[in-house]
């Protein structure tokens, strides 16, 4: 196995890891009643600040609905 080969096989793995987040925003974006199309590709290229934005903006959504 060549050093190609490996570096391909790293970019498969990060590249699958990266697509389940994104399917994981998209989820928790249609639930919350948001875009899950817009989630999902943001999730997609921006996997880790999307994540904490996502996060932020629920528990903001939890602040709303508990009257806080």
């Amino acid at each position: 196995m060549t050093y190609v080969d490996m570096d391909m096989q790293g970019y498969a793995k990060t590249g699958l890891v990266f697509y389940l987040f994104a399917i994981f925003c998209a989820k928790w974006a249609q639930d919350s009643g948001r875009s899950a199309w817009t989630w999902f590709f943001l999730g997609l290229f921006f996997a880790p600040i999307t994540g904490l934005f996502l996060l932020s903006k629920h528990s903001d959504d939890r602040a709303k609905a508990a009257g806080g």
